[in-house]
């Protein structure tokens, strides 16, 4: 018995894994030489990025700006009724970067939006903020703007003289975050325009707003929750989602050994064997399956919680991350006017402000998982440079 454990184990972690996990970036036998392997990386990352250029640029061509998604989103925008959600795209121009062409993440993002909105669009209100500035050289935002509703700072505005980039962005985010307010929604959902939003991720939302943070599961009966939360990430950078990030990851990697050790021994039974034999299974199958998950990487086994919105969960939110985030409405005009009080530096970046406010208010900051937006961002609006792939 012991001789077929120790042939599973050298088949699973010195023959098999070895040779499916080499090019999952977040497993233990990814293989990464440093500068090959960003350049692979890189390369790779400007190729999907240019097939979703095309992919995008076909959908508008063959819709046009006359389609009945287009017509619809604008017309709510115009007519003001008061909408269950405001989703808005923070955008400013990105330009092309070390030879890397035009990226074009606005467009991508838009078009996205468009095709969940079609089939999920049920009060939910639509826009584009742009705060490049002049807005006109945007001109990404003004095509599109031919296509979709887009609020923008007025060319003859006064501009705040701000130099530091990250006190720029919390400008630009207040600002953005004020004009959905005005539309007085219950949610608000800011997205950076580099935040490619999942298929699922409407139908997700609707799923975790009403069986989550609007209701809970209390004796076996639904009934409204008391929790008030300061907002809901979407999104966590995926390097930082293995196992031993957090205590509910170590819970969590605890369980499924658990598991592994009660299938070991269930699998093994026989009559008369002795209870010390019934332990040494149960611990083996314990490290097996642990060995098995954090080797292969917790951010694949998250995938398959995909398969069904009940299967997300919801936990404590991180400092960290702004593309997605959802905050309630009545919530969002607070967080507005706490950003504006404060200064913003690279020490101090838009993220750690808003966890802040959830601290200052002792109100509870959520993140949902797996993600609900995928981060294509490799030329940075604040940074000048190309960021690795590797890092988000």
């Amino acid at each position: 018995m012991y001789y077929r454990i120790t042939a599973l184990y050298v088949i699973t972690y010195v023959i098999a894994l070895p040779l499916l996990c080499s090019d999952l970036p977040y497993s233990m036998y990814f293989r990464y030489d440093v500068t090959p392997g960003r350049r692979t990386q890189l390369d790779r990352a400007i190729e999907e990025n240019q097939q979703r250029i095309a992919v995008a640029e076909d959908y508008l061509r063959k819709h046009g700006p006359h389609h009945r998604v287009f017509r619809r989103l604008n017309r709510m925008a115009q007519k003001r009724t008061q909408p269950q959600l405001v989703i808005t795209v923070v955008t400013v121009a990105r330009q092309p970067h070390n030879g890397l062409a035009e990226p074009r993440y606005l467009t991508q993002v838009v078009t996205q939006f468009v095709q969940l909105l079609e089939h999920e669009g049920d009060n939910i209100m639509f826009q584009v903020c742009n705060v490049h500035f002049p807005p006109e050289t945007h001109h990404e935002a003004v095509f599109l703007s031919k296509y979709v509703p887009v609020v923008h700072r007025e060319s003859d505005e006064e501009q705040p003289n701000e130099e530091d980039p990250f006190e720029r962005e919390k400008l630009d985010y207040t600002f953005c975050l004020e004009k959905s307010v005005e539309l007085n929604p219950e949610y608000v959902l800011m997205v950076e325009d580099d935040a490619l939003p999942t298929p699922d991720m409407l139908h997700v939302l609707r799923h975790k707003l009403q069986y989550r943070l609007k209701l809970r599961i209390h004796q076996g009966e639904l009934v409204h929750s008391s929790d008030d939360w300061a907002f809901l990430k979407l999104y966590n950078i995926e390097r930082w989602q293995g196992y031993g990030s957090d205590i509910v990851s170590f819970l969590e990697l605890t369980g499924v050994g658990l598991l592994g050790g009660t299938a070991f021994l269930l699998a093994s039974q026989r009559r008369g064997l002795k209870t010390h034999r019934r332990f040494v299974m149960f611990v083996l199958g314990f490290v097996y399956v642990v060995l098995l998950c954090w080797t292969v990487g917790r951010q694949y086994f998250l995938q398959f919680r995909r398969l069904s919105a009940q299967l997300y969960t919801v936990t404590t939110g991180p400092f960290c991350c702004t593309p997605a985030v959802l905050y309630p409405g009545n919530m969002a005009a607070e967080i507005a006017d706490f950003l504006k009080s404060g200064t913003c530096d690279e020490r101090y970046p838009l993220d750690f402000a808003l966890s802040d406010f959830a601290i200052d208010k002792g109100l509870t900051r959520y993140k949902v998982e797996p993600n609900l937006v995928q981060h294509v961002g490799l030329v940075s609006s604040i940074r000048s440079d190309v960021r690795d792939p590797m890092e988000f």
